[in-house]
C-alpha cells in the first residue's frame, strides 16, 4: 500500500507559532496591545493589563487607558498617538511615560512601541504594539545622571581611565586644577602624562597593585600641572572599575583633593601655635560655653597646671570664688553682646590657691569662611609684679626719698673716687704706652745697631744672643700694645651706633692685603647684617678673627675664609641663656680651612695668654681671641668656636641686630 506524505497541518503550525511568540514576549517582559482607532477600543494581553495596574479584563477604552497615565505625561502620550495615527511619523509610535496603577496605585515607567496601519484612503484602521516596564532602567539612568552631575559639580578632581591607563573622563574641576584645557581631548592623555617620572613610578609600585587585586587605595599622591609642570600634592581615593559580567579589572577611578590650601593653613597654624607657645602671657581657647581646650605653656605655669589634659575644664574653675559671678553677669554678657570683654580679674593658682590678678581680654573667634563662631580666645597678662611694684612704691615713698638722698651723697663720693681711678688709669695708660715702651724701643734700636755694625766682630753665640734680645723686645712691645687694647674695651653705651659689617669687612680686608697676597688667601663674604655696636671695636673684632684664620692656615693649602650672616628666630635666641628674649640678633660665622684644633680647646682659646702652639711655630701674644671675647661681651653678645684637628675652624659671633 502506497504511503502518502501528510505534510504540515496549517492550523497546528499557526497555533504553535502563536504559542512561541507569546513565550518570546513573556520572556522579554513585553505586553501587547491592539487599538481600534475608529471606535477607540483597546485589546491587550494580561501582561499589558498588569503594567497599567488593571485588576481584570482584556478590553477597555483608549480614554480609560489615558486616565491612568501620569498627569505630567498625559499630553506627551496623546501627542505621540495623534502623530502616529495622522501618519506624521510613518505610523511609528515610541514613547516613555509613567502610569499610576488603576488598582494598586503603583507608579511605573513604561516604554510603548507601536505601528499604525492605514487603508487606501489613508485612514488608520489598526494601531498595535508592545508595552515594557522600564522602571528599573529609568531609575538606573536617573542614578547615573545624578552621579554624573555630582562628579561634574565636585570641587575635587574626579577622573577615570581604562586598564591601559588612558583617561576617558575628568571633571571640570579636575581640568582646572591640573591645567588641562577644556577643549583638549582627554582620550589622548595617559595617566603618566600627569606625573613626574618618579611620582608615576610610585603610582605603578603602590596604587596599581592594590587596584588589580580589587582593593581600594587611599593616600597622598603628587601630580604635575599639565601647563606649568608644578608638582601638586593630592589626597587620593582610588577604586578599581570592574566588568559586571565577569568581575575582571577594566580600569580605575579616582577622587583627588588638592592639599595645597590645607598644607598652607597647617603651616600658618604652626606659626600661630609657635607664637602662642612663646608668648609670656596666658593664652587659652575654649568653646562658647567656656570649656577650655587649650592653654599655652606660660598659662599652665601661671596657674600651676602641669599638663594640657589638666587644663581641659570649665573656665569658671580658673577664677577665684569671688569672681565667678562676674564671669556670668559681666564677662559673658559683654562677650555675647559686644563680641569682647576686657578688664581686671583674679585667677587662682590650682596648687597653692594664690589669687593671681590679671588684665584679661576675651573675644569670640569666627570662622573666616562661614562666619560661624568657633568659640572664645583669652589673653591675660600677669599683674602681680606690676601691682607689687606699685604697692612698694606707695608704701616706701618716704623711704625711697631718703634712700635717694643717701644715694646721691654716695654717688658724689663715688664720682670723686671714680675720677681718681680714671686719673690712675690714664697714668697707667701713659706709662704702658710711653714709659714701658720707650726702653723697649731703645733696646730694639741699639740691638739693631749692634747687629748692623758689630755682627762681624761677634762670635756665633753673641749673634744668637743678640737675636734673642731683639725677639724678646719685639714680643714685649706687642704684648704691651695688646694689653693696652684689651684694657680699653668697655661698655661705652653712648658710642654705640648702627654699623654695617660689610663696610667693616671691606676695610679689614684692605688692611690685611699684604698677608692675603703672601698666602694666596681667598676671603668670601656677601651682604652682612647691620648691628648696634662701636665701629672701632667691630674693626678690632674682625681684624683679630681674620688674622687668626690667616695665621693658622695649612702650609700646603691656600687659605679660604668664608663669612656669612643671618637673622636668628626666637627659638634659637631662647636656646642661649646669655641672650635677651625679644631682642633681634644676628649670627655671623667665620669659617676657615686651616689647621683647626681639638674640640677640648674650644673654651680655652678665649683665655688671655692661652696658646695652643709654641712661639717658635706661630707668633703672637695670646691676647687676640681674648680681646674678641671681651668686645663681643661688651656688645651684649656671645662668641664660641667649633673645630676638629686639621679640619679648619668655625667662629660664631652673635650680636644684637639693627632693625
Amino acid at each position: 500500500m502506497e504511503q502518502k506524505d501528510k505534510g504540515v497541518d496549517p492550523g497546528k503550525y499557526r497555533e504553535e507559532y502563536q504559542e512561541w511568540v507569546r513565550f518570546a514576549l513573556h520572556s522579554a517582559g513585553l505586553g501587547t496591545w491592539d487599538m481600534d482607532p475608529i471606535n477607540h477600543q483597546v485589546i491587550w494581553d494580561d501582561r499589558c493589563r498588569e503594567l497599567y495596574g488593571f485588576p481584570a479584563g482584556n478590553h477597555t477604552t483608549y480614554e480609560n487607558v489615558l486616565t491612568y497615565v501620569h498627569p505630567e505625561d498625559k499630553q506627551l502620550v496623546e501627542t505621540a498617538v495623534a502623530k502616529a495615527l495622522a501618519n506624521e511619523t510613518n505610523g511609528r509610535y515610541d514613547v516613555e511615560f509613567r502610569t499610576i496603577g488603576a488598582a494598586d496605585s503603583k507608579l511605573r515607567w513604561l516604554r510603548c512601541i507601536g505601528q499604525a496601519y492605514f487603508n487606501e484612503e489613508g485612514t488608520a484602521y489598526r494601531f498595535a504594539g508592545t508595552a515594557q516596564d522600564i522602571t528599573k532602567q529609568r531609575k538606573n539612568r536617573e542614578r547615573q545622571a545624578m552621579l554624573f552631575s555630582l562628579a561634574e559639580s565636585s570641587l575635587d578632581c574626579m577622573a577615570a581611565s581604562d586598564i591601559d591607563g588612558r583617561l576617558f573622563y575628568i571633571n571640570p574641576s579636575g581640568r582646572k586644577l591640573l591645567g588641562i584645557p577644556q577643549d583638549l581631548d582627554i582620550s589622548q592623555l595617559e595617566d603618566s602624562d600627569l606625573y613626574s617620572p618618579e611620582h608615576y613610578q610610585s603610582f605603578i609600585n603602590n596604587v596599581l597593585p592594590a587596584l588589580k587585586t580589587g582593593r581600594k587605595w587611599t593616600g597622598r599622591l603628587y601630580l604635575t600641572h599639565y601647563t606649568t609642570k608644578e608638582t601638586i600634592p593630592f589626597h587620593a581615593d582610588y577604586t578599581a572599575i570592574k566588568d559586571p559580567r565577569n568581575n575582571s579589572f577594566i580600569g580605575h577611578g579616582a577622587s583627588l583633593r588638592d592639599l595645597r590650601p590645607e598644607l598652607e593653613a597647617k603651616k600658618e597654624q604652626q606659626k600661630l601655635l609657635a607664637l602662642l607657645e612663646n608668648s609670656r602671657d596666658f593664652v587659652s581657647l575654649s568653646d562658647e560655653e567656656g570649656h577650655v581646650s587649650y592653654v599655652n605653656a606660660a598659662g599652665l605655669k601661671m596657674v600651676g597646671l602641669d599638663t594640657l589634659e589638666e587644663a581641659r575644664q570649665h573656665n569658671s574653675h580658673y577664677l577665684m570664688p569671688g569672681d565667678t559671678a562676674r564671669l556670668r553677669d559681666e564677662v559673658n554678657v559683654d562677650l555675647f553682646t559686644k563680641g569682647m570683654w576686657m578688664g581686671e580679674i583674679s585667677y587662682r593658682h590650682f596648687k597653692t590657691g594664690e589669687a593671681i590678678p590679671v588684665l584679661a581680654t576675651t573675644m569670640l573667634v569666627y570662622d573666616p569662611l562661614t562666619g560661624a563662631s568657633q568659640g572664645r580666645a583669652t589673653i591675660s597678662r600677669d599683674l602681680r609684679e606690676e601691682k607689687a611694684l606699685h604697692q612698694r612704691m606707695v608704701d616706701n615713698e618716704q623711704e625711697l626719698e631718703r634712700q635717694v638722698e643717701q644715694r646721691t651723697a654716695e654717688l658724689k663720693k663715688a664720682n670723686i673716687d671714680l675720677n681718681i681711678v680714671n686719673q690712675n688709669l690714664e697714668q697707667f695708660a701713659y706709662v704702658a704706652s710711653h714709659d714701658l715702651q720707650e726702653p723697649l724701643r731703645k733696646i730694639n734700636m741699639f740691638s739693631a745697631l749692634l747687629q748692623d755694625k758689630y755682627a762681624n766682630e761677634l762670635n756665633e753665640t753673641g749673634v744668637r744672643n743678640l737675636g734673642i734680645i731683639r725677639n724678646a723686645a719685639t714680643r714685649m712691645t706687642t704684648l704691651i700694645q695688646d694689653l693696652l687694647a684689651f684694657s680699653r674695651v668697655s661698655r661705652q653705651d653712648h658710642l654705640f651706633e648702627q654699623v654695617d659689617l660689610r663696610k667693616v669687612l671691606e676695610q679689614v680686608v684692605a688692611d690685611l692685603d699684604v698677608v692675603v697676597q703672601q698666602k694666596g688667601a681667598t676671603i668670601n663674604y656677601d651682604n652682612l647684617c647691620k648691628v648696634v655696636a662701636i665701629p672701632l671695636h667691630m674693626t678690632q673684632l674682625f681684624q683679630n678673627l681674620l688674622s687668626n684664620a690667616l695665621k693658622f692656615s695649612k702650609s700646603d693649602v691656600p687659605p679660604v675664609i668664608n663669612l656669612t650672616s643671618r637673622m636668628m628666630d626666637v627659638q634659637e635666641v631662647a636656646a642661649h641663656p646669655q641672650l635677651q628674649n625679644g631682642t633681634p640678633y644676628c649670627e655671623i660665622k667665620v669659617q676657615d680651612n686651616g689647621i683647626g684644633f681639638a674640640p677640648t680647646y674650644a673654651r680655652k682659646i678665649f683665655v688671655i695668654f692661652q696658646r695652643l702652639h709654641g712661639r717658635g711655630e706661630y707668633e703672637g701674644s695670646g691676647i687676640g681671641l681674648a680681646l674678641c671675647q671681651k668686645i663681643v661681651i661688651a656688645h651684649h653678645g656671645i662668641i664660641f668656636a667649633e673645630s676638629e684637628e686639621k679640619q679648619g675652624a668655625t667662629f660664631t659671633v652673635i650680636l644684637p641686630a639693627y632693625t
